[in-house]
């Protein structure tokens, strides 16, 4: 497998693993199994901590 790198959409800083994050996102429209980074990376927003507290 390999490996997918999140980023934070304001800062544009790389997430590392286990970093706390803040997802914008629609909920998904049907209940299948995704894998949950590719799914995070395509379809919201992300926003790490630091910029989140700002």
């Amino acid at each position: 497998m390999f490996k997918r790198i999140l980023s934070c959409s304001v800062c544009g800083g790389d997430i590392k693993d286990g970093e706390e994050i803040y997802a914008k996102m629609e909920a998904p429209s049907k209940k299948v199994m995704v894998e949950i980074k590719a799914y995070l990376k395509d379809k919201s927003e992300i926003i790490c901590k630091d910029c989140y507290d700002k």
